[in-house]
């Protein structure tokens, strides 16, 4: 599987973990893959390693290390032998309205 291609199955897999609201950005550079005309932003992917950088929800999500857990468990079977790392970059609000639906 090539580096974007890993990119984009780590980046869906992650967002679709509960507690996870977005991926980040990156704090002091950008954090993404790049590939043929397409950026995966929150995911940055090289021959060695596997960096997810990922915001969690709050207050309606899961403590910080519980939420890493579940996206290192989500993440893990799709990175083979690269060495894995998950970044939690910040917390984002969940607006009253939608945690009262």
């Amino acid at each position: 599987m090539d580096e974007i291609t890993l990119a984009r199955a780590v980046a869906e897999a992650a967002l679709a973990v509960h507690g996870v609201s977005s991926l980040g950005k990156g704090t002091y550079a950008e954090a993404a893959t790049y590939g043929a005309g397409e950026k995966v932003q929150g995911v940055v992917v090289t021959p060695s390693d596997v960096r997810v950088h990922v915001i969690a929800a709050y207050p309606d999500g899961v403590p910080v290390p519980l939420l890493v857990e579940r996206v290192r468990a989500a993440v893990t079977p799709l990175v083979g032998d690269r060495r894995l790392t998950i970044v939690v970059e910040d917390l984002e609000g969940v607006p009253e309205v939608e945690r009262s639906q």
